[in-house]
């Protein structure tokens, strides 16, 4: 069925996941695509049951594109419900996709081997490092520099997939000429010098002097 859909529709069918829950629904007598009303919504439930946690939980990692409406006509949960679960229960929340709020272990260790990779490639490389506080974004250039023009670009914008956000950000980077990045270097000094004057504060934001 969900084949049949894709060479139909090709880049604008349904999930595998929700192929198979429409297919469920109208098996069970659903004659119509429309959504129920919530007064007719049916209801398995409207409290955050483990059962209805693991119920959402499944679901939402078979197809992250879910969105909370899609969860609330499969499962008959009330949308407030849904909600709560994914944030509360769940600790995810919406990006292009839902996502864990928090690292999980091997995420972790994923970063931890990096990291370990970066420190043999700069020793092989004889790079010098220059250590500074852990918490500095205002002597970080990706954060007084890159990233506010990053989030400028794609503030208040949609995106209904990651690739999408992909294609956006790679845009605003290709964007920044080599002038941008001269100034920011000059802008960085100026940074350390501040930080100097004031024995080690941070400052937030661009124009702190």
């Amino acid at each position: 069925m969900h084949q049949l859909l894709k060479k139909a529709f090709g880049d604008n069918n349904l999930g595998q996941t929700q192929t198979y829950n429409w297919y469920k629904r109208f098996k069970n007598g659903r004659t119509s695509i429309d959504d129920y009303d919530r007064s007719e919504q049916p209801s398995t439930g409207t409290t955050t049951t483990p059962e209805n946690n693991m119920k959402v939980r499944d679901l939402i990692l078979q197809d992250c594109r879910l969105t909370i409406q899609d969860l609330w006509n499969t499962l008959g949960l009330s949308y407030g419900t849904c909600q709560r679960i994914l944030s509360e229960q769940l600790n995810m929340r919406i990006v292009a996709k839902f996502v864990p709020r928090r690292l999980q272990n091997e995420h972790k260790q994923h970063r931890l081997e990096l990291c370990r990779e970066l420190q043999e490639y700069s020793a092989k490389s004889k790079m010098a490092f220059v250590l500074h506080p852990p918490y500095s974004p205002d002597l970080a250039p990706c954060n007084f520099f890159l990233f506010p023009k990053i989030k400028i670009k794609l503030m208040g914008r949609r995106f209904d997939a990651v690739e999408e956000i992909q294609v956006e950000t790679q845009t605003v980077l290709n964007s920044l000429t080599k002038k941008a990045f001269q100034d920011s270097f000059q802008k960085w000094q100026k940074c350390w010098d501040r930080c100097m004057r004031s024995q080690g504060n941070c400052f937030e934001g661009d124009g702190a002097e």
